[in-house]
């Protein structure tokens, strides 16, 4: 893999330890946190958003304006019946404090895997559900900063077997793609869209060539989204790969158009994986943990500077070989990673960030850095800070975590 140090896309970016004042939040301390080490200094306290002792799982974060949003997955009922909602909590004055908690999908289903983006007063929330009897893709929104929502509704139009579903907003559009799954076309990328903030959606159609593909992921900025996702190669004799495929699309009128050039991201004997994209002005930011060789799970990134016409030299992000669940955001000209890892006697959260046009590689900070399991962050960045939310079980149930510093 050439890592030219033009292409190398981290440079030392300094943190500044934020208040830990907070309201209708538990701080949650470690013995490592209370060290003076430059280091530890560096990172605010963790909150925890959740404070019960039910399940809490599967949180996604973003902001706007002033606003901080979370949404996550959390059981209710019984533990016989035990069955999943979704939950949101606000937060208007940037993750210093948070709102209670709303149950979005409040219903007899089970609700899961929620997805959230937000563009000024706007926010959008889809997640998947089988109240109906069959699983769907759900969709809700609010348009007057999440003070109330929209009742939920189902925006799949009876695509078979939808999951792995994702969101992106830019504008007045927000777009949707998901896993559908048949017997006979295996699993596809599936695509629609809104031009109107969410009020109504066009067709679905397909997004890529065939089957054995999955986790799409999608990105918007301007009059463009782009979307990224796996497929899986099986040649006779051969272990099952992974390609990592990325599509540009832009919208003419009111309707989309996907750029016909079909780029596959992962060469040089690099196995693709489960991805992440973001976008940013012309900045277009891929990243993924590889599937192969087992147990040498890396994080890899690419970047392209043209709006994704094409993307400059893959880069080695983490040292571990444990890694998985890469999200990303990049603002301007500055790229931000989390993912987990197992580096120490556990999982953790770990964070990464750097110049898209620096030479020098960035410390690696773990935010978590707990005696638990802490698994699947999000990250979002807002004018006063990082905002970073995962899942961890700590405190003996799985909670929602949240930490914010200033960059």
């Amino acid at each position: 893999m050439t890592k030219s140090s033009q292409y190398v896309i981290f440079i030392t970016t300094l943190l500044l330890i934020l208040s830990p004042a907070v309201a209708q939040g538990t701080i949650i301390d470690s013995e490592d946190e209370k060290k003076s080490s430059d280091r530890r200094l560096l990172v605010s306290k963790t909150i925890n958003l959740t404070q019960n002792e039910k399940d809490s799982v599967y949180p996604q974060i973003s902001s706007s304006l002033n606003n901080v949003f979370v949404v996550w997955e959390e059981s209710v009922g019984t533990y016989v019946s035990k069955n999943y909602d979704i939950y949101i909590r606000k937060s208007t004055d940037s993750g210093v404090t948070f709102d209670s908690p709303v149950n979005l999908s409040n219903n007899s289903g089970f609700s899961a895997h929620p997805q959230i983006a937000s563009v000024g007063h706007n926010i959008y929330v889809v997640w998947t559900d089988n109240t109906s009897g069959k699983r769907e893709i759900m969709f809700c929104k609010s348009s007057d900063g999440g003070n109330t929502f929209t009742a939920a509704k189902a925006i799949s139009q009876n695509s078979i077997g939808p999951y792995h579903v994702e969101l992106a907003a830019e504008g007045d559009g927000v777009y949707i793609v998901w896993n559908g799954f048949d017997t006979k076309l295996n699993n596809v990328i599936l695509l629609t869209q809104s031009n109107d903030t969410g009020k109504t959606f066009g067709d679905v159609r397909e997004i890529g060539k065939g089957d054995k593909e999955s986790f799409p992921k999608i990105a918007a900025n301007g009059d463009g989204y782009y979307i990224s996702w796996d497929k899986k190669t099986n040649k006779q004799n051969e272990e099952e790969k992974t390609e990592l495929l990325f599509i540009k699309g832009h919208e003419i009128g009111n309707k989309i158009h996907p750029v016909d050039k079909l780029t596959r991201l992962n060469i040089d004997n690099i196995d693709g994986g489960e991805s992440q994209v973001a976008a940013s002005l012309d900045h277009v930011l891929i990243s993924w943990t590889s599937n192969l060789p087992t147990g040498k799970n890396y994080v890899y990134t690419k970047i392209s500077t043209n709006g994704g016409n094409d993307f400059r030299n893959t880069t080695h992000l983490a040292t571990s070989n444990n890694s998985s669940n890469v999200e990303n955001i990049i603002t301007n000209d500055t790229a931000y990673f989390v993912w987990q890892d197992h580096i120490y006697d556990g999982e953790d959260i770990f964070f990464k960030s750097g110049n898209i046009i620096g030479t020098s590689p960035n410390e690696v900070i773990n935010l978590s850095n707990n005696s638990g399991i802490s698994e699947c962050p999000s990250i979002t960045t807002s004018k006063n800070g990082l905002h970073v939310v995962w899942e961890d079980d700590t405190t003996g149930n799985h909670e929602i975590f949240y930490k914010i510093y200033q960059i």
